[in-house]
């Protein structure tokens, strides 16, 4: 049964309350460039792959499960012809996810509009606002859906929205779209962004090699306690060491592994010649992260190793990367803890916790997790 459709405008602004100068124009500075009349094709694609510009392939997952690979590029957005007779309307809104068997996919929710067309194809047909010099925009995030039109025969275009003078989509055209009459909501699956083997571990497709720990937890805080004037020396705060886990009584752990694909060494022969420019930073830029493999389970007896590994020996120095880690999150009593023990599993096979040095881990525990 149809009914009205309830959107909040059509489109969701993340409002900053920012005033920008320059941005803006005020009622009655003419109009910018007329808008391009819109191509016809052969029928609406919501999964276009040039719909949704910030969903990107991960690592670790299959090209062949990014669906908007399989489809043509839509045109350019541009005006409604005046002989184009639109039966029904599709706004595309590029957010949410889709499970499935394959696992968690990103999303177009597609709604299906009827009904009078008349105010809309008004709305549409208005022109842009042209910016006037010295006004003020507010510093908006304006989450714009695609929309489509489509008449009896089945042709498609892309409508373009009238904009205002910051650059934002003019009312008018999302309150005539919301009082058409929502015949159909769908989502369609667009790039899988976590494989059902991850999803049902609850492990992520990618996480920080284990060395990243020791990186950012000796990181500090450097401030101006005399205030930021002319040859000010900042002083440094170290930061607290992350609390060691009690981890007396687990009884199981969930295990995800990842593997690091090798990667050469940045250029930083420019950066270094840049005062202020040190050590840490370029191992911040030199960072690995490993795709997720598999996922396994340790039952009582083996997790049972993991309390021992507190009171490890500090590993040696080491610089052998891994090509293969695992991120352990014990459990106590059916529940999950909220810190995980990292291991690698090649290389220097060190273990790491939290508020600690890399440490040397059991070797029974190792060969488990091999």
């Amino acid at each position: 049964m149809a009914h009205r459709a309830r959107t909040a405008g059509g489109a969701v602004a993340i409002t900053l309350a920012i005033l920008l100068s320059g941005c803006a124009g005020l009622p009655g500075f003419p109009a910018a460039t007329d808008t391009p009349v819109a191509h016809l094709v052969a029928g609406v694609d919501c999964q276009a792959p040039n719909l949704n510009h910030d969903i990107a392939v991960q690592e670790g997952i299959p090209t062949q499960t990014d669906l908007t690979a399989e489809h043509p590029a839509a045109p350019d957005p541009g005006r409604v012809p005046a002989d184009f007779d639109p039966v029904a309307a599709y706004r595309c809104t590029f957010f949410g996810s889709l499970d499935d068997a394959q696992g968690r996919w990103s999303a177009v929710q597609v709604e299906t509009l009827e009904g009078d067309f008349g105010a809309l194809l008004s709305a549409l047909a208005e022109p842009s606002d042209q910016a006037g010099p010295n006004q003020v925009c507010t510093a908006d995030m304006e989450l714009v859906p695609t929309l489509w039109l489509q008449n009896s025969n089945g042709e498609a275009l892309r409508a373009a929205w009238p904009r205002t003078a910051c650059g934002k989509t003019k009312p008018a055209a999302h309150t005539a779209l919301d009082n058409l009459d929502l015949t159909d909501t769908t989502l369609l699956p667009l790039v899988l962004r976590v494989t059902r083997a991850a999803l049902d571990a609850n492990c992520a497709m990618t996480a920080g090699t284990p060395e990243q720990s020791l990186l950012f937890g000796g990181m500090a805080l450097q401030t101006f306690p005399n205030g930021m004037s002319d040859g000010a020396e900042p002083t440094t705060i170290p930061a607290l060491p992350a609390e060691a886990p009690s981890l007396a009584g687990v009884d199981g752990a969930s295990v995800c592994v990842y593997t690091v694909d090798p990667q050469q060494d940045p250029d930083l022969s420019e950066l270094n010649s840049v005062a202020g420019i040190d050590d840490a930073l370029g191992a911040m830029m030199n960072l690995q992260f490993g795709t997720f493999a598999s996922a396994s389970t340790l039952e009582a007896d083996a997790a049972a190793l993991l309390a021992a590994a507190a009171s490890a020996s500090q590993a040696p120095e080491c610089s052998t990367d891994p090509t293969r880690f695992a991120v352990l999150w014990p459990d106590r009593a059916g529940t999950r803890l909220d810190t995980s023990i990292q291991v690698e599993l090649d290389g220097c096979q060190r273990l790491f916790l939290p508020g600690s040095h890399a440490l040397v881990p059991a070797l029974e525990l190792l060969n488990i997790l091999k």
